[in-house]
């Protein structure tokens, strides 16, 4: 078992005993030392699977620890009975079993984004905010914890109110629920406390107050917790979804009698690959610190790439040239990470002219596709009939004739929809229709496999046939989804009311992990660096390294660059073979042309680790100056080209143009964008280069 582990690997494996916190970097195998830290504790009988809790933040995460336990020695007996999950769904296997206990009934329903939506718009009539805006504002609130019990804010309150009256609870209360349990119910909390002898955590830089409230009650009034917690602080880069980075940076303050171990043998990239992410990462104060070092296999590798182009569609260009000279067959070795969504337009354009199959990744998701939610909100109301929020959004698809006063009638006639509808009294031919909706779920589904119940119900209640006669564009494609749904989704759990669980806790990360899910698909792959945390790619492309971009220009205007920094590191950190940061002298922003400077990040970088081609100078006049990334370095170098390579992108002032950027150096004459004045062409002796 611990024959295949380095030595700083292998101590984080042995140390069983009290507070460890784990700094894993990028590739150093936490996954593994995890894993094998579990069995060693049930191999050596210091504890039973069922007194070990095992957090993770995505269920791809649970997924791939259970089943790297089930292959390891007599692991398969006892991969089972671990307490593994995703925050979310442990505390909702507590919540579960004490719902009474915080006023809920067992079969209460988890609401997602949409259901939270449908809420607020019926309690707001007129609102200076969009419910989009409220969702975000609540679900912060409920990530900081009990705080979020004393807030007393109007809407939030009635809102939690509405909540209750569903017998429902939306995301950010799965903890929140919890922690309230634990806090009121001092017998509910020593069973938990006295249940878990063995606390893991992974990722958790992530971690919001709301968790870490959590792990504090679990380990409270115990002198030495055996809790062991791996993460990164280089790679915090979730604060907007309430991770705090002070939990990893203060735990040997909260955690009397820590060991910290450092992971720093990195087994995907190469030794400038690293070399380039280290000298990054070291201009941040808020850091424990660590360095990775690649293993002898990887060896030294090619220098990060760093091009400096006048255009973004000179930056599309080389790029796709790059991809196709290299190797025009295997497109799944490339990807395009990019700070913002909005920056991948003219890379598709050009990928699509060019020929080049792409992804991109992070699109309109699975889950959010309406379609999608539609059938999950037909299979709720089948498995939970007080559900209004479900019935609402279904009981006009297909059309029936079921208006705001309809509606009113409904919930005058009884406490839910579903039976308003069966006894409420209706005109003719509303009672024909409301009949007929009724008909749909009245077959005995408990006793059928969930994917024929999805099937028979969705058949029955004339969805898809709406969609299969249907005229719109994209009707087919809706169909195809839904398929999906049935058959490879839905299929591979034991009932519905399991689906409908893990559908509520699919997450962000869960749902980007599945578009990826096959790897061997032959195409790039285009996504946010958020997106790609956690991937690992041959070649790796980092567009768009300019000041106000990356860094994005919030972050420069509130001083706040240290997770900007992180979100660097972590790009870089995704390939292994070869990486090339680029950036465009002057770029196309929402319609409206920019002047940006070369990014900060690309200066901090030791240059040793670097090299920028032709001074990373390419002519919009002449082409591509070589034949592929990887040769560049190796082209011979005109001297009047490097000569023209010093200012080339570089901020310069004029004493009455004022400030601008280079864009064309032409020896003697620079063509420069200014910020005030537009593109002037300048003699280089009336300019200062800043």
């Amino acid at each position: 078992m611990l024959e295949n582990l380095n030595p700083e690997q292998r101590r984080a494996v042995e140390t069983t005993g009290g507070p460890l916190l784990v700094l894993s970097g990028a590739g150093t195998g936490k996954t593994r030392v995890l894993t094998t830290r579990i069995a060693y504790i049930l191999n050596n009988r210091l504890t039973q699977p069922w007194n070990i809790l095992a957090l993770t933040f995505t269920n791809k995460a649970a997924n791939e620890m259970k089943n790297r336990l089930a292959e390891l020695s007599d692991g398969a007996w006892y991969a089972g009975d671990i307490w593994c999950g995703t925050f979310h769904s442990m505390c909702l296997r507590i919540l579960r079993a004490n719902a009474e206990r915080v006023g809920l009934r067992r079969d209460f329903i988890i609401f997602g984004e949409d259901d939270q939506r449908a809420v607020i718009k019926s309690l707001i009539s007129t609102a200076t905010k969009s419910p989009y805006d409220y969702v975000e504002e609540f679900s912060t609130i409920k990530d900081k914890g009990l705080v979020a019990l004393k807030n007393t804010d109007k809407l939030y309150t009635a809102y939690n109110a509405e909540l209750a009256r569903l017998n429902a609870v939306d995301f950010g209360d799965i903890i929140l629920k919890v922690l309230e349990l634990f806090n009121n119910h001092a017998d509910v909390l020593l069973r938990y406390q006295n249940q878990f002898h063995y606390i893991l955590v992974d990722e958790f830089q992530d971690t919001n107050t709301a968790q870490m409230e959590l792990l504090h009650f679990l380990t409270r009034d115990k002198e030495f917790p055996n809790i062991c917690c791996v993460g990164d602080d280089d790679q915090s880069i979730y604060s907007w979804r309430g991770a705090e980075i002070q939990h990893i940076l203060n735990f040997e303050k909260n955690f009397a009698g820590t060991t910290v171990i450092r992971l720093e043998t990195n087994y995907r990239s190469t030794a400038n690959i690293l070399g380039a992410a280290n000298s990054l990462i070291r201009h941040n104060n808020g850091r424990l610190g660590k360095d990775l070092r690649a293993t002898d296999s990887a060896g030294t590798g090619d220098p990060v790439y760093v091009l400096t182009l006048p255009t973004d569609w000179d930056e599309a260009r080389i790029i796709a040239d790059s991809i196709l000279r290299e190797d025009a067959t295997n497109f799944s070795r490339y990807a395009l990470l990019i700070r913002a969504g909005s920056l991948s337009r003219i890379f598709e354009e050009e990928f699509t002219s060019r020929g080049i199959p792409y992804k991109l990744i992070g699109a309109t998701k699975f889950y959010d596709r309406m379609e999608i939610r539609d059938a999950i909100a037909y299979l709720r109301l089948l498995v939970y009939r007080f559900d209004e929020i479900s019935f609402l959004r279904v009981i006009a698809k297909p059309r029936r004739g079921f208006g705001d006063k309809a509606i009113e009638k409904l919930r005058a006639a009884a406490p839910d929809l579903m039976t308003g509808l069966r006894v409420a009294p209706l005109a003719p031919k509303l009672r024909a229709a409301a009949d007929e909706f009724l008909s749909a779920f009245d077959f005995p589904w408990q006793t059928m496999s969930p994917r024929d119940a999805a099937q028979t119900l969705l058949e029955r209640s004339g969805y898809l046939r709406m969609w299969s006669e249907s005229k719109d564009a994209d009707a087919a494609d809706r169909l195809t989804n839904i398929r999906e749904l049935i058959t490879s989704v839905i299929s591979k759990y034991d009932t519905l009311p399991e689906f409908l669980e893990q559908a509520a806790l699919m997450t962000t990360d869960d749902d980007e992990s599945a578009d990826l899910a096959n790897q061997n698909s032959n195409c790039v792959r285009i996504m946010t660096i958020h997106a790609a945390k956690g991937l690992e790619f041959d070649t790796v492309f980092l567009p768009a390294w300019e000041e106000g971009i990356f860094p994005n220009e919030k972050a420069v205007q509130c001083g706040d660059i240290e997770e900007e920094r992180r979100l660097a590191y972590v790009a870089i950190t995704r390939a292994r073979r070869l990486c090339i940061i680029s950036n465009a002298a002057s770029r196309m922003i929402f319609g409206s042309r920019q002047y940006n400077c070369p990014s900060r990040f690309i200066s901090e970088m030791d240059d040793r680790f670097l090299t920028m081609p032709y001074g990373g100078v390419y002519s919009a006049r002449g082409g591509v100056c070589s034949s592929s990334v990887s040769n560049y370095a190796s082209a011979p170098k005109p001297a009047s080209t490097v000569k023209k390579a010093t200012v080339l992108g570089k901020l310069v002032v004029h004493t009455e143009l004022g400030s601008g950027v280079v864009i064309e150096d032409g020896g003697d004459i620079l063509t420069i964008a200014f910020k005030a004045r537009g593109i002037k062409k300048v003699a280089r002796n009336f300019v200062k280069i800043i």
